[in-house]
């Protein structure tokens, strides 16, 4: 009977790079890719943001808070909008472009919720819902029959210019 044949031994051949270092390679790449994906969504988001307070709508509604009587009156000035607005904004093949936000609006004296839908259509904007919703579920309709005409008025202005407003008695 012939005897089996012997069991090899073990390689002293250095083992690979992975077999030495998994232990800790292993968690460092998956906390790098979790990192990256939080930088790439925290850039997105903040992208959002900036691309949100620099629309059309967004501007104008602030303008129009900002220019309206009743509202400065209420929360006071300055007028800031909250950092983080909610909606969408979607533009079509053919240029027209629709845009629903929700911003927080804060002033020294009160707190609410800006509200702005614009439609662009010919590169002329409308504005069928622009208004302020204050913590006291008070309303400040901020829309106007005529949105070229309102793009060039601000009432408040026009109200301390001519020495008859309220609020300038009280700044």
């Amino acid at each position: 009977m012939t005897l089996p044949p012997p069991i090899p031994a073990p390689s002293n051949l250095a083992s690979g790079w992975w077999c030495r270092h998994w232990r800790w390679a292993m968690p460092l790449a998956v906390l790098l890719f979790l990192a990256a994906l939080g930088g790439a969504i925290a850039w997105s988001v903040l992208r959002w943001t900036q691309a949100a307070h620099d629309s059309a709508p967004m501007r104008e509604a602030m303008r129009r808070a900002g220019c309206s009587v009743e509202l400065v009156q209420v929360f006071g000035e300055p007028l800031q909008a909250g950092t983080l607005p909610l909606g969408s904004m979607q533009t079509a093949i053919n240029g027209e472009r629709d845009v629903g936000l929700t911003v927080a609006l804060e002033g020294p004296h009160a707190h609410g919720r800006l509200f702005v839908k614009g439609t662009r259509s010919d590169d002329v904007w409308d504005y069928p819902v622009m208004y302020v919703l204050a913590e006291d579920k008070q309303t400040f309709d901020l829309s106007a029959l005529d949105d070229a005409e309102a793009a060039g008025e601000c009432e408040l202005q026009a109200c301390r210019a001519r020495g008859d407003c309220a609020l300038t008695a009280a700044l």
